[in-house]
């Protein structure tokens, strides 16, 4: 699908009435959007669009850490942190699409804290067109993150169940087979704590068929720690395979 289709393609999904009859200021640059979502074509393009293979007007494909998934300098398959101190345990890759920066943070801040859902649509459509560019990942099941326990409630909806329910649109099979039953918000801890957090918080819901094959779904990795404890319960329960997609890495 090209570039100029995007917005659209994902306006056919989900896009309230509300939205399309107010005008939309791109939070990059500040201009009109003239689109249905808070950002203009030519940031999409300079943020987002060229990390992903169906987007790019060239090949952008770089060399990507064969575990991590971050982008390669000069290493082979590796990257530096992965060689000397591997990040996951119980994932066995992950495939992050942009990077966190300060711009991108501020496009997630309008998403999640500010509520404007309507960018759920954008990111599944942008996990979407990852997964079909892919080959490998046409056996795997998806798999939500589970959000922590009175999330939902508290703030109303779930930024990755918004996603999964798009992409399950698309005739994507996705199980919801995880559940989180404690524990604190990660981004208040550092990378030690996290996984000291989340044990035996993360689980597998009892009489759920597991598949083959698992590709968990989270919106920002920083330090893996929640992916790897998830990937770590579903081979616990049954899985072979866990690896990873998320939209921003930190």
């Amino acid at each position: 699908m090209k570039l100029e289709n995007v917005f659209p393609f994902v306006s056919s999904l989900t896009v309230p009435a509300s939205v399309l009859l107010s005008p939309q200021l791109c939070v990059y640059c500040g201009c009109l959007s003239q689109s249905p979502y808070p950002l203009c074509r030519a940031c999409f393009r300079q943020h987002l669009g060229t990390m992903l293979p169906a987007f790019a007007e060239k090949d952008t494909t770089e060399s990507r850490c064969v575990l991590c998934g971050r982008p390669l300098v000069s290493e082979q398959e590796l990257c530096a942190a992965c060689r000397t101190a591997p990040v996951f345990s119980g994932l066995d890759s992950l495939y992050p699409l942009f990077h966190y920066s300060q711009e991108n943070s501020h496009l997630v801040s309008c998403w999640k804290t500010k509520g404007q859902r309507v960018l759920s649509a954008l990111f599944a459509w942008c996990i979407l067109t990852t997964i079909r560019s892919r080959q490998d990942f046409a056996s795997y099941t998806l798999v939500p993150v589970p959000p922590r326990p009175g999330k939902v409630r508290q703030k109303g909806w779930d930024q990755i169940e918004d996603i999964v329910r798009l992409l399950e649109k698309t005739g994507l099979n996705v199980y919801r087979c995880l559940e989180r039953t404690g524990g604190l918000q990660q981004k208040m801890l550092g990378r030690a704590a996290r996984s000291l957090n989340l044990k035996g918080y993360i689980s597998v819901k009892r009489g759920f068929p597991l598949p083959e094959k698992a590709l968990l779904i989270d919106d920002l990795c920083t330090t893996g720690a929640t992916l790897d404890a998830c990937a770590a319960e579903l081979k616990n329960s049954g899985c072979s395979t866990v690896s990873g997609i998320t939209l921003f890495y930190d």
